[in-house]
């Protein structure tokens, strides 16, 4: 059976957008549909997203911009830029930015489909299998699983911890953390951050996480220090 991915659309043409929405979400996909790059943080801040599809020509912050923003943040996630401009430079550029693909508009369904059926099978190809290695977690549709127990994470909780595991070395500096909640670098803003780690420190510790599990790296940010598989 495919895997069901999160996805975040962005696509300035409404008629369009919709229509990739609906069809995305017959397929089984959960789908945020935003018309812009200045809504991801007020609409998609909570959302854990498996794949990002981007259009170039966007009202605001374009599409280059807000991939690479992406990638700095997300560094497994999967970006697809669907775009009019078909051009040779606009694709290197577009895979410079961080893009997985490059798609040419008008893009068959059957095609973007195909790239995301892709991208789920090489993800499921990372994941050993649903059992849990020893002393590692499972992290799936906003279950924690762990050796001990089980608990239920908010959408933001899911959206950090999933962060911190794709990250390479569990690791993530602040200034990754705050702009993956739309924080700035305010003191207030930092404190917030600590009040979200201590959070998620308190449920890793509940479901059995031992140790320095969620470690603070001075003056740098924050380590997983625990395998966490993410389930699609």
């Amino acid at each position: 059976m495919a895997a069901h991915l999160s996805i975040v659309l962005v696509e300035d043409n409404d008629d369009l957008r919709e229509l990739t929405a609906d069809a995305l979400r017959d397929e089984g996909h959960r789908v945020v549909a935003l018309s812009c790059a200045e809504e991801l943080e007020d609409q998609a801040r909570g959302a854990a997203a498996d794949v990002f599809l981007i259009d170039l020509n966007l009202p605001g912050e374009d599409g280059f911009s807000l991939s690479r923003r992406i990638r700095q943040v997300h560094p497994l996630v999967g970006i697809v830029i669907i775009s009019a401009r078909s051009d040779l430079q606009d694709k290197v550029v577009g895979y410079d930015s961080g893009a997985d693909w490059y798609l040419p508009k008008p893009v068959p369904f059957a095609e973007l489909s195909a790239a995301l059926k892709s991208f789920a099978r090489r993800r499921q190809a990372q994941q050993v299998d649903t059992v849990m290695p020893s002393g590692g977690l499972r992290l799936q549709q906003r279950e924690l699983h762990g050796p001990v127990a089980s608990v239920r994470l908010t959408p933001a909780e899911e959206n950090l911890l999933t962060a911190l595991a794709r990250a390479p070395s569990g690791r993530l500096e602040n200034w990754q953390l705050l702009e993956l909640f739309g924080l700035d670098s305010a003191d207030v803003s930092k404190t917030s951050l600590e009040v979200r780690i201590t959070r998620l420190r308190k449920k890793l510790s509940q479901v059995g996480a031992q140790g320095l599990c969620l470690e603070s790296i001075r003056g740098i940010g924050y380590q997983l220090n625990v395998p966490v598989q993410v389930m699609v």
